[in-house]
């Protein structure tokens, strides 16, 4: 049996639901994760589900990792235990303490997330944390897969991980039933999609848009869902004042698959990634993108003639590239953009980079 682990249901959901599904016919797949707002879609997509009882919104929930302690103690040599997202490998790595190892373990590594962050709570966190996770990692961990070099490189120096190291870039996008750009708007439509973390760059984003509320050239709108379990989560009074703006339009969540062609230009001002999901949609779709030049971010637009990075999250540099935006769109090798995503990091080219590893452990 393969169990896939995370935290939070929503992780089981995005892509990897679509993973599950094509390596059914390979592998059975079960799901462990807390049931919430997914519940149907995961019972549906994975080959068996375990509610995993654990309050993701609470710092550390002692309670959830004797949960999952239980849950480890049941695995058999034979299991391969693939785990999503460094929050949740840590979560596995206090819950298996002084137990015997069984399977073999994968985690993958989507992001340093607020652990990395700088600030005070991610320092002590850090210090805290790291020498239970270089007592516990090269016992309990078999591989872990990162999705971008900087990661990599900071995470390794971090934990002094020392066995299998793999790079898989992204999660896969499922490149069916994608709406694509036909044609763009006049004034341009700007987006910021993302959970609305000051971490993907909120307060940057806000402040572009603020700048440029008097030209009639653009349009700002915002769309995403707080997410009050995450220490980096938008204030009230950041939401109240967002919604309350008359130069932001805010969407609240949409189906990126079928509305992000709507829009012209995706702004993507995040602190770190793992490997952007969203500029790469973006970039398929045939957007115009604006990014921070980051590990995660990068590698996408350099690889493609889809927008510009921006150093150091500079607020004039992003509205100096809008101003000339309307010039550069007409750059855009979108066609070129297409084939690249469809051979590297469709949904079809990852689950085979993830079923390799499978196979070697099987």
């Amino acid at each position: 049996m393969i169990y896939y682990i995370a935290h939070w249901d929503w992780i089981l959901k995005n892509s990897r639901s679509d993973i599950v599904k094509e390596l059914k016919n390979d592998f059975d797949i079960t799901g462990i994760t807390p049931l919430e707002n997914h519940k149907l879609e995961i019972k549906n997509d994975y080959f068996q589900t375990i509610n995993w009882n654990y309050k993701r919104k609470k710092l550390l929930d002692i309670k959830g990792i004797f949960n999952l302690r239980k849950l480890i103690k049941t695995f058999n040599n034979e299991d391969i235990i693939h785990i999503f997202t460094l929050k949740s490998l840590i979560i596995f790595l206090i819950g298996s303490l002084f137990t015997e190892k069984k399977g073999t373990v994968i985690a993958s590594i989507t992001g340093l997330g607020y652990l990395f962050a700088k600030s005070k709570l991610a320092n002590i966190l850090k210090l805290l944390l790291k020498p239970l996770i270089i007592f516990q990692i090269n016992r309990k961990v078999d591989v872990v897969i990162f999705q971008n070099s900087d990661n990599r490189r900071l995470f390794l120096e971090f934990s002094n991980f020392k066995n299998r190291v793999s790079m898989i870039p992204g999660s896969g996008l499922n490149l069916n039933n994608i709406s694509v750009k036909k044609s763009f708007n006049d004034p341009l439509k700007v987006i910021f999609v993302s959970r609305l973390l000051n971490e993907k760059g909120f307060a940057e984003y806000c402040e572009i848009a603020n700048l440029l509320k008097e030209d009639s050239s653009f349009k700002f709108y915002i769309a995403g869902d707080r997410d009050k379990g995450n220490k980096s989560s938008i204030s009230d009074d950041q939401f109240k004042n967002m919604k309350q703006s008359d130069h932001l339009n805010y969407l609240g969540e949409i189906d990126v698959l079928s509305e992000l062609h709507n829009y012209d230009v995706l702004i993507s001002p995040t602190h770190h990634e793992g490997f952007s999901r969203i500029i790469l949609e973006s970039a398929y779709i045939g957007l115009f993108i604006i990014a921070n030049n980051i590990a995660g971010t990068r590698e996408v637009l350099l690889n493609m003639n889809s927008g510009k990075l921006v150093n150091d999250n500079n607020v004039k540099e992003y509205i100096n590239h809008l101003k000339n935006v309307k010039f550069e769109i007409k750059e855009l090798d979108t066609k070129t953009n297409r084939e690249l995503i469809k051979i590297n990091y469709s949904i079809e080219s990852i689950s085979g980079k993830i079923k390799e590893i499978y196979d070697d452990y099987i």
